[in-house]
């Protein structure tokens, strides 16, 4: 059973789901009648789908200009061995062309994109009563993936060969979480009492901390995650927790279709397009991501 704390929201997430099903069914006049307008104080809830662009991925693709390096890894003593020999015993380069682990070189880095993600949230919005206008701020949570692959030279870059016979496919890949605050005014124009338009719009405040950042080589996973503070990694060196994180800022603007529900709640589609710094290291320009979502706001709880 839950918590005393919690039962109110309980008890009123259980009436909202029952709303939806009304709508659903009831007959359009008995709907009408049951619907009262939004005012003074609300929880949201919401849930959606997120699709970062892909400047921001690029942070995890390895190059020597990021903080987290692939040659920092492939030319160190102790996994450089360990990678010469592992592609040596899957014959994947020859000893008498790459002879030792200093002579790895990557090719290409990837271009790195973010896979669609889900985002889940809670918010409190105030309602000026008989404005159609309210002010709220929001919280959001969100894991995103960033993956894409690199090629190794097979043979010394001064062999002609073909492109296959040439490079050695190898994944990587990178994890962040991000937490979102939403700060704004929200705006809706009723095309009736059942059915709105509204928009909202204001700044983001966002946090992000980066959780792994990985490489595959020859079957074998290594993380490039700097925890040897810039210095040369080696098999037996004591590594330090090392936390890549960082606070930007940006504005928002999300245009969606309301729909009006009984016992004073309302349910959101819409589509959130940000426009915010997320200040990773060399990537903390501005950018755009975009969130497809469903909100649920509860009334006068």
């Amino acid at each position: 059973m839950p918590h005393a704390h919690f039962q109110p929201f309980w008890h009123k997430l259980l009436p909202l789901l029952c709303s939806i099903g009304i709508v659903a069914l009831a007959p359009a006049q008995d709907i009408m009648d049951k619907l009262v307008p939004l005012k003074g104080f609300s929880v949201t809830l919401d849930a959606g789908a997120t699709l970062p662009g892909r400047y921001h991925a690029n942070f995890y693709n390895g190059t020597p200009d990021n903080s987290n390096t692939i040659n920092r890894i492939i030319h160190s003593e102790g996994y450089g061995n360990q990678i010469w020999n592992s592609l040596v015993n899957q014959g994947l380069i020859s000893p008498s062309e790459i002879t030792r682990y200093e002579n790895l070189e990557v090719a290409e880095y990837a271009d790195m994109k973010y896979s669609i993600t889900y985002q889940i949230g809670l918010g409190v919005r105030y309602d000026f009563e008989g404005r159609n206008t309210a002010i709220f701020a929001r919280f959001d949570y969100m894991k995103l993936t960033a993956k894409g692959a690199f090629n190794l030279f097979r043979h010394p870059t001064t062999t002609i060969l073909s492109n296959q016979d040439q490079y050695i496919s190898c994944g990587i890949w990178g994890t962040e979480s991000r937490t979102y605050i939403d700060l704004g005014v929200s705006k809706s124009i009723p095309f009736n009492p059942l059915l709105h338009f509204a928009i909202d719009a204001g700044v983001n405040i966002n946090h992000y901390r980066v959780l792994s950042n990985d490489i595959e080589i020859g079957g074998t996973t290594y993380t490039i995650l700097d925890t040897w503070g810039g210095r040369m990694p080696a098999m037996n060196a004591q590594s330090y927790e090392y936390y890549q994180t960082g606070i930007g800022f940006g504005a928002f603007a999300s245009p969606c279709l309301r729909l009006m529900l009984p016992h004073s709640m309302a349910a959101d589609l819409g589509l959130s397009c940000y426009y915010s710094k997320i200040t990773l290291p060399g990537y903390d320009k501005f950018a755009p991501q975009f969130t497809l979502f469903l909100r649920f706001i509860m009334n006068n709880l």
